[in-house]
């Protein structure tokens, strides 16, 4: 029974120090096993860290296995001792025997057996409890229990995955149905859409800051182990077998996927600094004949296309001086040219050395080489603006000499030399205390001198000039939104312009101009209605022809900015020209009928020549009227003569035109004398044409444009039109086409018809008119 109890125990305590030898012995392979749960929780898994753990786990278990040993039988015993305490080794007296065989029955013997077999029954083993400090005396295992929580904690999500990717067993051959499709999305400011890009030995170009893309499809449980340069890149699910995974690019890298034993896809990244743009003027900048701009053109290499392109410039005679700054419109990318009012700037009037700045949409700047030109100053006749004027140049050639000037515009303030408006006069005042105080309100002093000279130049017109540049800054200011995809109502943009034409009349009545003339009108009608297209084509997305359409209201308003009032013999010219331009429409209106009649009365060709019959009492009348229309259009030659209007040679071609044309109804050829006729309307169309393009101040041309010719460039209504025409032929007199002829020649023939009607019609009825 104790021998049965014994051995009980002894295969406990066996059980019990084999399984605290194997917890010492699995320590360190534990410690492989959690250092590389800890790297794959936190994206560093990959073949090279399976490789680097199998190896460390293979060497920790060979240790562990040389450092575990079976327990002996003493210590089996002993354990049975130790966890029942007893004293004494009873375990090893009961294997005692007697040395005397008769000593066995001996009572004192007995006594002894009777003690250890009680002992034994009373014996127990406790549970296993391994003496880890002795092994692991700094606690190293608590501290990767922790590590081990934390990046379980920061894997979030993913932790899952990374776990599985890290312990599928590696497949010999690639899996059949698992695909990789890449492309890369460029940096925003450059506009351009996403690429595709294949994986392949062959280098991918790509610019700085753009991203890379990644989505693998068929990949089963986890994503395959994949890299980008020597880091570990990690996949977020999509669905089921689908992954993906997105990095900004920054330096040259290559993205694989796959392990090298089957390689599922490798791209080459090759990334590119964006460069700078390139800029140069095509020609030297020179002062523009109007006396007030500059002219300049310039060319620029930019593939991101340019954000800004500003003209930069400082006196050639002071190279230290502050350099100033004007804006340039750069609506192409590559070229263009420009027309700056400098006027503003103190260093107006000097050689000045320049060159152009172009900013990129990366941010980029490129400068061009440098050029001279003199720019323009301005022209001013009251003493008051131009001592002012000379303050604002010496402040900006020579700010030192601050002191010194602060005195002189004191003294200027005191007693102006020249008149100015009791208003201009005290903010002349309260200007120069604070200049000479150095005050914040005397901040930026060169642009607030400027507004001193401008309204002692312009005195109480200044006032109206400022609200018309306001009103103007405000219609471009709303246009500009439209091209950014804000397009303005209706009744605000027709609020706009109300304020627009106000301010202009306003302006014109500062100049001592009672009403507008109706030059300006049409340039105002010019104007609403181009705005109104710019607006409706932004709406419609046309941008590229509304920004081209704006380019040439922003020169409208500018030339209406710069309108100056008529004097008395410029109205008097516009009247006569107005005057003469009626004569011309009634002539038209008469010549007009004439040919009608003429067309009319015509009957339908018989055999023969009709030209060789005799004239009838018809054509002798009609002759006649055509002979008074020859002596009307030789009194208005006269009285445009008289009026000091230039002489045009189409009243010349006229008048050959009706002399040919009666000569033919004297003879009786009717038919003859419709083509003469009709050259006669045409030879006096041009005529009131020209005289039209002078009242609006154009020369003898066909009108500005911008005033609702076409110009060169564009499409539309105020673009430029293609140059095919619409002939009818020659046609019978009693024909369709020849009276849809016929209307078009009256119609054209209607008083002052705005000059793009004219050119439409001469278009329909083609070069034979």
């Amino acid at each position: 029974m104790i021998g049965t109890r014994l051995a009980h125990l002894r295969r406990r305590a066996r059980i019990v120090l084999i399984l605290e030898a194997l917890t010492v012995a699995a320590l360190l392979p534990l410690g492989v096993v959690a250092l590389f749960l800890i790297a794959t929780l936190l994206g560093a898994g990959g073949w090279q860290t399976d490789l680097i753990a199998a190896i460390a786990l293979i060497a920790a278990t060979l240790h562990a296995r040389r450092s575990f040993t079976t327990p002996e039988s003493a210590a089996i015993d002993r354990r049975i001792e130790h966890d029942s305490r007893l004293p004494h080794r009873p375990i090893t007296a009961y294997e005692d025997h007697p040395a005397l065989i008769e000593a066995g029955g001996n009572p004192l013997w007995q006594a002894h057996r009777t003690r250890i077999d009680a002992a034994i029954q009373s014996a127990r083993i406790g549970r296993p409890s391994p003496d880890l400090a002795a092994h692991d005396p700094f606690a190293l295992r608590a501290l990767l229990l922790l590590a081990l929580i934390a990046a379980w904690i920061a894997a979030g999500g993913n932790a899952g995955s990374r776990l599985a990717a890290s312990l599928t067993l590696p497949h010999l051959f690639a899996p059949s149905g698992i695909t990789a499709q890449a492309w890369i999305t460029p940096p925003r400011w450059t506009g351009e859409a996403p690429r595709l890009i294949e994986p392949g030995a062959k280098p991918i170009q790509a610019l700085t800051g753009s991203s890379v893309s990644v989505i693998l499809t068929g990949a089963g449980s986890a994503a395959p182990a994949a890299w980008i340069g020597n880091h570990t890149l990690s996949f977020t699910t999509i669905a089921t077998g689908s992954y993906r995974t997105t990095k900004t690019l920054a330096v040259p890298t290559t993205i694989t996927i796959g392990p090298f034993w089957h390689r599922i896809a490798r791209y080459h990244l090759v990334i590119a600094v964006p460069a700078p743009p390139q800029i140069s003027f095509t020609a030297p900048p020179t002062p523009d004949p109007d006396g007030k701009r500059t002219n300049f053109s310039w060319r620029a290499v930019s593939p991101y296309g340019l954000t800004h392109l500003v003209l930069q410039f400082r006196p050639l005679a002071a190279p230290g001086a502050q350099p100033d700054a004007a804006s340039a419109p750069h609506e192409n990318p590559t070229h263009g040219d420009a027309l700056l009012d400098l006027l503003s700037s103190p260093y107006a009037g000097m050689t000045v050395t320049t060159d152009l700045v172009a900013t990129n949409k990366a941010s980029l700047t490129g400068h061009s080489a440098a050029a001279s030109v003199i720019l323009p100053a301005p022209i001013l006749h009251n003493k008051t603006a131009q001592a002012l004027e000379a303050i604002r140049r010496s402040l900006a050639l020579t700010p030192q000499v601050r002191p010194a000037l602060a005195i002189s515009l004191t003294a200027i303030a005191k007693a102006p030399p020249g008149p100015i408006t009791p208003d201009t006069k005290r903010d002349l005042t309260k200007f120069a205390a604070d200049f000479a105080a150095n005050a914040p309100p005397a901040a930026d002093p060169e642009a607030k001198l400027w507004t001193l000279v401008q309204r002692a130049e312009q005195g109480a017109a200044f006032h109206a000039a400022q609200r018309l540049a306001d009103a103007r800054h405000a219609l471009e200011q709303a246009l500009n939104k439209a091209l950014a995809g804000k397009s303005p109502s209706a009744m605000q943009l027709q609020k706009l312009l109300a304020q627009l034409n106000a301010a202009s009349q306003a302006h014109l009545a500062a100049q001592g101009q009672k009403a507008p003339t109706n030059a300006q009108m049409m340039q105002m009608s010019a104007i609403s209605r181009l705005a109104q297209h710019i607006a409706d084509e932004a709406a419609a997305g046309d941008t590229a022809q509304a920004q081209r359409d704006f380019a040439k209201l922003r020169a409208m308003l500018r030339q209406l900015q710069n309108a100056k009032a008529m004097s008395a013999t410029q109205q008097a010219r516009q009247q006569a020209a107005q005057q003469a331009s009626g004569a011309l429409s009634k002539l038209m209106r008469q010549e007009s009928s004439l040919m009608d009649r003429t067309a009319q009365q015509n009957a339908p060709p018989q055999m023969g020549n009709q030209a060789g019959q005799p004239p009838n009492p018809q054509s002798q009348a009609l002759a006649q009227q055509q002979q008074g229309l020859e002596r009307q259009l030789q009194a208005a030659a006269e009285a445009m003569a008289q009026a000091g209007l230039p002489n045009s040679p189409s009243l010349g071609q006229g008048q050959h035109a009706m002399q040919s044309a009666r000569a033919a109804l004297q003879m009786g050829d009717r038919p003859g004398a419709v083509p003469a006729e009709r050259a006669a309307i045409a030879a006096l169309q041009q005529a009131q044409a020209s005289l039209q393009a002078m009242r609006l101040g154009h020369g003898t041309g066909g009108g500005p444009s911008g005033l609702g010719q076409r110009a060169s460039g564009g499409h539309g209504e105020f673009g430029n039109q293609n140059r095919s025409v619409i002939t009818l032929g020659r046609a019978g007199a009693n024909s369709d086409a020849r009276k849809i002829q016929d209307e078009l020649i009256r119609r054209d023939a209607e008083p002052d018809l705005p000059p793009p009607a004219h050119d439409y019609y001469h278009r329909l009825l083609g070069s034979d008119f």
